[in-house]
């Protein structure tokens, strides 16, 4: 046993047990004790009636072994074990995780269970009719206005790759994004970003995220070597997820991702049932086997009543680089066509590209690093729909403006339905479009356009109800300015531009 281990052990026999008989390691509640640079991992076994009364004793125990020096950080989670031959209980509190299930069982836990049980017997009520929804317990995370799981019914379409590159959009057209990779045995996010090294610990005891391409990224592959297997029961994922989501300095967001695991299993049920989820993405191919799949991610959300932004269909289609022609792989339409069945909204789909695939490899995601390309146009109009949702779902949805094209291009004039009128410079969208924002990856790298004192408005495209192309005549249009974006510029106009201003002045460029 490792001195740390030791010294673990030792601080947790202070810790009393079920109703301040003996300590809970005497008891042989403490199992499955973990420690990895310098962060302790662990469970306690505890009668499933009593996991709520009984949250103090884990909260205490967590208390007592952050105390140690040299401890960077501790998860202490509850566990529960059924009795042999007895259904499992409805409705769990969020706070008991699935059984480590070595079945053995201390005879202090079952003399505590049969307790609560009779407690319970006394107390419950007549059975009623069938069992209603799940309710869903969450907990916010400070800074964070939204959150998103991107998930899948399989592995293998791609849904890392789309959840990172659906950041990257969020970031795209204007807001302020992070990502958690919450694929605990198969982290994928530091590949995707190419980020290396592992996250420090700020002033307040939470980690700092690390940082790619302007987004913050907590994942489990920044705490141990790529490549090295991690090998915990479900009680042990579930307390890391809350660690990385909870105990992380995110800062700001006005949205953050969630990189689920594959599958509907007991991860993807705590998540939807604990965080305060503002939607769920369903990432599919076109084929019917993925398409079954997704199905059922889709059910589980509706479920636990997390709302569903939509389908997005990756892999959707082939285009060869040397003569264009178009090849549908896997079929085509099929995320589409159940999108409508289902009544869920249809944000988009993604080619298949040897691009994606190399730029994914090389840690150089498409939507940050080539923002010209099909692909990262694809995901730019993925994130925009998706926003749209999100704010359709908090109450907060725009209806679209009126734009007009004014003095001979040279301004864009917005009317709101709030009655509300504003004229935006050309040349103040052209620098402050958002694609032109992503190309610099980060605030303190971010390209600060010059040069565009003269620049005029060409031509407005429209794309859907939800977001404007703006053709300026020196050949840019790529920038996707959402209702919401437009807005926000509106009302920070004079702070936007001279935020601008001061940045080409330490740049020395000119206007």
């Amino acid at each position: 046993m490792s001195d740390l281990k030791a010294q673990v052990v030792e601080r947790l026999r202070r810790v009393k047990g079920p109703d301040l008989d003996g300590n809970i390691i005497d008891l042989g509640l403490v199992s499955d004790i973990l420690v990895k640079d310098g962060r302790v991992y662990f469970s306690i076994t505890v009668p499933a009636a009593r996991a709520e009364e009984l949250e103090p004793l884990r909260g205490a125990a967590e208390k007592v072994v952050r105390e140690i020096e040299g401890v960077a950080g501790v998860v202490a989670v509850l566990t529960a074990e059924a009795s042999p031959g007895q259904a499992p209980r409805p409705a769990q509190p969020p706070a008991v995780a699935t059984p480590s299930g070595n079945g053995r069982e201390h005879p202090r836990v079952a003399e505590a269970r049969a307790r609560g049980a009779a407690g319970d017997a006394a107390h419950r009520p007549p059975a009623a009719g069938p069992a209603a929804a799940p309710v869903r317990q969450t907990q916010g995370v400070p800074g964070v206005k939204h959150i998103v799981a991107v998930a899948s019914g399989k592995g293998g379409v791609g849904k890392s790759t789309v959840a990172v590159n659906l950041a990257l959009g969020f970031q795209a057209i204007g807001l302020k994004a992070g990502i958690m990779d919450a694929d605990i045995y198969g982290p994928s996010q530091p590949r995707l970003l190419g980020i290396t090294g592992k996250p420090t610990q700020g002033a307040d005891k939470k980690l700092v995220p690390m940082e790619g391409y302007g987004l913050k990224s907590m994942s489990m592959g920044f705490m141990v070597e790529e490549g090295t297997p991690i090998v915990w029961r479900g009680p042990m994922v579930v307390g890391a997820l809350n660690q990385m989501l909870r105990e992380v300095a995110w800062g700001d967001l006005d949205v953050l991702v969630i990189d689920m695991p594959p599958g509907t299993g007991d991860v993807q049920l705590t998540i939807a049932q604990q965080v305060p989820l503002a939607g769920a993405v369903i990432v599919s191919t076109p084929q019917d086997l993925a398409l079954i799949d997704a199905r059922k991610g889709l059910a589980m959300f509706k479920k636990v009543n997390v709302p569903l932004l939509g389908i997005v269909e990756n892999m959707s289609y082939f285009v060869t680089p040397d003569t264009g022609a178009r090849y549908d792989i896997f079929g085509h339409g099929g995320a589409k066509a159940e999108a409508e069945k289902l009544g869920v909204p249809f944000l988009g789909e993604v080619p298949l590209t040897i691009e994606v695939r190399e730029t994914s490899d090389a840690g150089r995601p498409i939507t940050a690093t080539s923002p010209e390309s099909p692909s990262a146009q694809a995901f730019r109009e993925i994130a925009a729909k998706a926003w749209t949702e999100i704010e359709k779902a908090s109450g907060r949805g725009m209806k679209p403006p009126k734009l007009e094209i004014v003095h001979g291009g040279e301004a864009l004039r917005v009317s709101f339905a709030t009655k509300d009128e504003h004229e935006l410079p050309a040349e103040f969208l052209r620098v402050l479009s958002p694609s032109a924002e992503v190309q610099g990856h980060s605030k303190e790298q971010r390209v600060t356009v010059g040069g565009k004192k003269n620049v005029k408005i060409k031509e407005l495209r429209g794309v859907g109800n939800y977001a404007v192309r703006i053709v300026f005549d020196d050949g840019h249009d790529t920038g996707l300015f959402t209702w919401s974006y437009l807005h926000m510029l509106s009302l920070q106009k004079d702070k936007r531009w001279g935020e601008y201003l001061a940045e080409l002045k330490a740049k020395g460029l000119s206007r």
